[in-house]
């Protein structure tokens, strides 16, 4: 058993944000079912492929259970309130009017369930005078200004590397999922969770807020650098090593340090560089002998030399270095699904409960692969679910690819 073992929560959504924050859940033993139209949701599609697999899919969408459905239908939207009678948590992303539309949106399940709690992750929030605009990530690297602090001071605007938006708000709303349940435990009542992608990488501006308006400060794009602690990544053998707040290293640290690189003078009394303000005097000078110490070695070599003299420094990893890391391979955070016969490797569960490990990951369902059985467990009579089949209210395709093929006796 798990740690949310007996939780079940319906999973409206598609693409990123959405799908992450319910397979977050569904990591830690929420039993989570994905209802999808009938041509599935657009992530089954969505490029990078391998084969005739999304890796884009495969990334946000285990653990899951699927139900192919068309909401649009009257029996479909039957459907879907009597899972609604059961489930404890219902998450969407899709836009703020959609629910609505569709028959899920929260006036209308908390009067089916009371209980039920709905977490709607949009672009820019459920209220606001933007909250019917569309937004991808990075439409909200732009607006949060995340954009504009990325990148080389003498260098455009710079957008990070992944979908951080959409990660962001996911996680936020899992985290907003955990709030509302615990809300349900205290009262026995659901609440609306509102998730905003934009509302979440402003959060994560810290003090970059107060320096703008206090300091008139615009200009926050710093590269490789840190004015505080000062942070820079060297060239090696074999691409970078950065080296963090080696400039503000204390007496002994930078001693060390000195002797390593070959510059054990820079450890001396009377050395320009024995005292911080020295360093950063003569950094220019600084840097280039630390470069010529570096290029002599591997990344890892260089890292690993830096580490055992306490300075924190790391390999500019590329993404087959990081699949390959012993630390990241130790805590479980490169994990294999076989999906049609293939190993595709995904991001682990980052959220370690001691004593209560995360569930066992199962691939992404099929498009409805779980409708027969999820709506058995509802009630309906096998006679029912021929009916919903043959009248394409539900879907349902099988491992072998196969669609509608009604097992009831697996």
């Amino acid at each position: 058993m798990t740690v949310l073992s007996g939780v079940k929560v319906l999973d409206l959504t598609h693409y990123i944000a959405g799908p992450f924050c319910s397979q977050i859940l569904a990591d830690y033993g929420a039993d989570v079912i994905k209802i999808e139209r009938l041509d599935g949701e657009v992530g089954r599609t969505s490029a990078p492929m391998y084969e005739d697999i999304s890796l884009y899919f495969a990334s946000e969408n285990r653990n899951k259970r699927g139900l192919a459905l068309d909401l649009k239908s009257v029996k479909g939207k039957e459907i879907l309130h009597r899972l609604v009678e059961t489930s404890d948590v219902l998450v969407t992303n899709y836009g703020s009017n959609v629910p609505e539309k569709l028959g899920f949106n929260y006036e209308t399940i908390s009067a089916i369930n009371p209980e039920i709690s709905m977490v709607h992750i949009t672009g820019f929030g459920i209220t606001g005078p933007y909250r019917g605009y569309g937004a991808y990530d990075g439409v909200i690297q732009s607006m949060s200004g995340l954009a504009e602090l990325t990148g080389h001071p003498d260098g455009p605007p710079t957008y990070v590397g992944t979908f951080i938006a959409d990660h962001i708000a996911g996680l936020q709303a899992a985290l907003g999922t955990m709030l509302a349940l615990f809300h349900k435990e205290r009262t026995g009542k659901g609440r609306l969770v509102d998730i905003s992608m934009l509302d979440g990488l402003v959060s994560l501006l810290g003090f970059s807020v107060a320096e703008a308006k206090l300091h008139g400060i615009k200009q926050q794009r710093w590269g490789t650098s840190d004015r505080f602690q000062y942070s820079k990544a060297f060239p090696t053998k074999d691409g970078y090593v950065f080296l963090g707040a080696y400039i503000n290293a204390p007496e002994k640290k930078w001693m060390d340090f000195a002797a390593l690189i070959g510059k054990s003078e820079w450890g001396q009394s009377n050395s320009p560089f024995f005292l911080e303000e020295g360093r950063f005097k003569n950094r220019e000078k600084m840097d280039q002998a630390i470069a010529e110490w570096t290029v002599q070695h591997t990344k890892e070599e260089a890292f690993q030399l830096l580490q055992q003299k306490g300075i924190a420094s790391s390999p500019v990893n590329n993404l087959e270095d990081v699949i390959d890391n012993p630390q990241i391979q130790h805590r479980d955070m490169i994990k294999t699904l076989n999906i049609e016969e293939m190993d595709v490797p995904v991001p682990g569960a980052a959220i370690k409960l001691l004593g209560n490990p995360v569930k066992e990951f199962t691939a992404p369902p099929t498009l409805g692969e779980h409708s027969e059985e999820i709506l058995a467990q509802l009630g309906f009579s096998e006679v029912e679910i021929k009916e919903f089949i043959a009248s394409n209210i539900v879907r349902m395709e099988t491992n072998t690819g196969n669609h509608n093929e009604l097992n009831l006796n697996s």
